[in-house]
This record gives C-alpha cells, structure tokens and sequence, in this order.
C-alpha cells in the first residue's frame, strides 16, 4: 500500500500562516507596496532592496528572492550581434 502525502496549495499555506500563525498578512502586503511603490510607478520590471530582489510585472510582484540569486529575465541579444 503506497502512502499518499497532501498537496498544499499556496492559498492554503497562505491562510494557515495568516488564520492558525497568526501572522498579520496585510501588514506585509502594505510593506512591500511602499517599497516597490516607486519602481511599479516608473515601470521598473524588477526592484532589489535590503538584499532582496522584487520581481514586477505589469503592476504586480511575481516574486521576491534573495538579491544575490541569479535573476530569472530572458537575456537579450546585444545590438549587433549575438551574445
């Protein structure tokens, strides 16, 4: 007999932390809007601050990773050439 373990969706896990942690979940959304706030109003496509690099796309953040990770943009090609 094979033991199947549960998924646990993100939106679960989110709710968990904020209902059963107690963490106050809008607190922090509120934080990083005031940090990314400049950038989504320029039309930055990322954000890195405190060491932490803030993926933006089309008004939303996708992401949030340490800023020394590798980020995940498709390179482009280099005027004149290929890279």
């Amino acid at each position: 007999m094979t033991t199947r373990k549960p998924h646990i969706s993100d939106h679960a896990m989110l709710r968990y932390l904020e209902r059963v942690v107690g963490i106050d979940v809008q607190s922090h959304r509120h934080e990083v809007e005031a940090i990314v706030a400049q950038a989504v109003e320029l039309g930055a496509c990322g954000l890195v601050h405190d060491g932490w690099r803030y993926a933006i796309d089309d008004f939303r953040i996708v992401t949030v990773r340490p800023a020394s990770s590798e980020p995940r943009f498709p390179r482009q090609a280099r005027w004149g050439g290929e890279e």
